[in-house]
């Protein structure tokens, strides 16, 4: 519990976000039906439209559960301490410490909780905006390729439907775990 006091809130919660990994970093690819690996570049299209504005370098939800729990379990703590204790002749009132390590408990859980829905809502942001861009790009599409004008319609059109097919599994694998 000493932690409370030896380190701030913003350093530890930085460092808690360091200890995860950053998929924007990493090589993302697959096997092909040769065996070799060719780079997956539906990635780099969600990360490009969905991870806009959106920190990818952190712990699993599993790491941020682990963390949260520890956390109530140390405000917990704190709420099952003596507020009076007897010292000789002295007697100690700590209510308001008590009170105040419940605030800063609170806060390092509200830092946490707070990260994960702010980034989510971020992401679901990107995801809405990408949706509207999309769905503004296919409204028209040209009965016939046969003019210039129907053929650039026609290709934008594709060019929005190749994107979905692009990002749909990806963002789907990053949005699963947050239901």
């Amino acid at each position: 519990m000493d932690f409370l006091w030896k380190e701030t809130l913003a350093e530890s919660f930085e460092a808690f976000l360091n200890t995860g990994e950053d998929p924007r970093e990493q090589k993302h690819v697959f096997l092909n039906d040769d065996g070799e690996e060719i780079e997956d570049e539906t990635f780099r299209w969600m990360a490009e439209r969905i991870l806009t504005d959106v920190k990818t370098k952190k712990p699993s939800l599993e790491a941020f559960d682990e963390k949260i729990t520890f956390l109530n379990s140390i405000k917990n703590e704190i709420a099952t301490m003596k507020t009076v204790s007897d010292i000789g002749w002295l007697r100690v009132h700590a209510t308001p410490l008590i009170k105040e390590l419940q605030n800063t408990v609170t806060q390092w859980i509200d830092s946490h909780t707070s990260f994960l829905l702010d980034n989510t809502m971020q992401e679901i942001r990107n995801i809405q905006s990408f949706i509207e861009e999309v769905s503004t790009g296919i409204k028209v599409i040209p009965e016939a390729a046969e003019t210039k004008k129907e053929k650039e319609l026609l290709m934008k059109v594709m060019e929005h439907v190749r994107d979905v097919k692009m990002i749909k599994e990806r963002t789907l694998s990053e949005i699963e775990p947050m239901k």
